[in-house]
């Protein structure tokens, strides 16, 4: 009986205690929710400093705490937001001695030997760190203009690099080309330098960039030679990638040599007009009426697709090679009509071929204004993109469009052709 009391008895107490280590942990949980949820709404409301606090209040108060990512948000805030680097640093610290194995131990290590290391620059990295900070609501080209000045001062200074490219990509972004190139070479002169810090993977990202900027400036053969030089540094499987840039590079350069062709087949056209003297055949009434049905049905099928992306909101669809197409047609329609006099001898299947290649170099230059020539970009991605995506609607309207004019074209050419034949008694065919 004595032996059943005292079991008992050992039962109870163990409930008792584990009870109580149960309630104190969930106690501990209930406060470290709390705490952070707070610092939770204070960072929401870009309250930074408020949310630090509170994560400090929760460490004094739960100096034991076995939660890493308190640590981790504390660190980000001070390091990130604050730009507090001596509390950073402080609270870095603190988290290596309660977990010396711990999961960002390796990563808060590197960044305690960046900070002592730099401990000197501290003032400059606080001015540009907070000139990154997406929160401040100063313009772009006061940004721009604060960090050119912090640079040119401290053009020695470890940060340098960081600098550099910092104004490469906002350069870019702005669409200045130039001073984002002249920056981004600056920070390729730190490649290989004993002094630097630069990683494979920050190189291979600067030449990334630089290869978009290249490309914008028409420079093809140094932007491959570039995304090559990446490929070098990166690791094997981003070769995917950079092999469909790479791709995407060669079509850009073909396609602006095809449009230089298109351009110089338009020059040669009009310049052999203007030799043979057009004007001596001109009939400015005849011409007008000649004129009047092909530039209307020309207006219906090239800017009836424009104002049905209107009306249907195309999100993603670019209205201006409609507007090109329609330009470029009547332009190439009227050169077409004026040659007419001239093809009586070499027959009428010659002009209509003529009048042909004329709306294909038409064609193209629409597309190519449309589609290659853009300013949009993606700032630094593996593919970029140099206009608004292509939607299937587009796309129909687009060939359709085109197949319209080239018909349209042909078949007033043929009857220009006719009206050729009667006016001079020769025959076209």
């Amino acid at each position: 009986m004595k032996k059943l009391l005292a079991s008992l008895l050992m039962i109870i107490m163990a409930f008792v205690t584990f009870s109580g280590v149960g309630m104190a942990q969930g106690s501990s949980e209930d406060v470290v929710r709390d705490y952070s949820n707070k610092s939770n709404q204070y960072f929401a409301a870009k309250d930074y400093l408020q949310a630090a606090i509170k994560l400090e209040e929760l460490l004094a108060k739960e100096p034991d705490l076995n939660n890493e990512m308190v640590y981790k948000q504390l660190t980000h805030i001070y390091d990130d937001y604050l730009f507090d680097f001596e509390k950073a640093l402080h609270v870095y610290e603190q988290y290596l001695s309660h977990f010396p194995s711990g999961i960002f131990s390796s990563e808060f290590q590197d960044r305690i030997t960046y900070l002592k290391e730099r401990r000197s620059e501290w003032p400059i990295m606080q001015r540009f760190r907070s000139i990154q900070l997406e929160d401040d609501h100063r313009s772009t080209q006061d940004k721009l203009e604060e960090v050119e000045a912090i640079l040119s001062q401290h053009e020695d200074a470890e940060l340098a690099p960081d600098m550099h490219i910092f104004l490469a990509n906002k350069y870019f972004e702005a669409a200045n080309y130039q001073e984002a190139r002249e920056h981004v070479e600056q920070y390729m002169d730190y490649f290989g330098k004993a002094s630097s810090s630069l990683s494979s993977e920050d190189q291979a990202s600067a030449l990334q960039l630089y290869a978009d900027i290249l490309v914008k400036q028409h420079r093809y053969s140094k932007a491959i030679w570039a995304v090559d030089q990446a490929i070098t540094l990166n690791d094997s499987g981003e070769d995917f990638n950079y092999t469909l840039k790479k791709s995407g590079i060669i079509k850009q350069r073909n396609m602006l040599y095809a449009f230089v062709a298109a351009l110089l087949y338009a020059f040669v056209v009009v310049i052999s007009l203007i030799s043979l003297r057009f004007w001596r055949h001109v009939h400015f009434h005849s011409h007008a009426r000649q004129l009047v049905r092909p530039l209307q049905l020309l207006a219906v099928v090239t800017l009836g697709p424009m104002f049905t992306l209107i009306i249907k909101r195309e999100p993603q669809t670019n209205i201006q090679f409609f507007c090109w197409l329609f330009g470029l047609s009547v332009v190439f329609l009227i050169v077409t009509k004026l040659f007419a006099p001239y093809f009586v001898k070499s027959g009428r299947v010659a002009y209509i071929a003529m009048s042909g290649l004329n709306l294909a170099a038409a064609s193209f230059m629409a597309y190519y204004f449309t589609i290659y020539s853009g300013r949009r970009t993606r700032i630094n991605a593996l593919i970029e993109v140099y206009a608004d995506p292509l939607t299937r609607l587009f796309l129909w309207l687009m060939w359709g469009s085109v197949i319209a004019v080239l018909i349209i074209n042909a078949s007033s050419s043929y009857v220009f052709s006719k009206k050729t034949n009667g006016s001079s008694g020769g025959s076209i065919r």
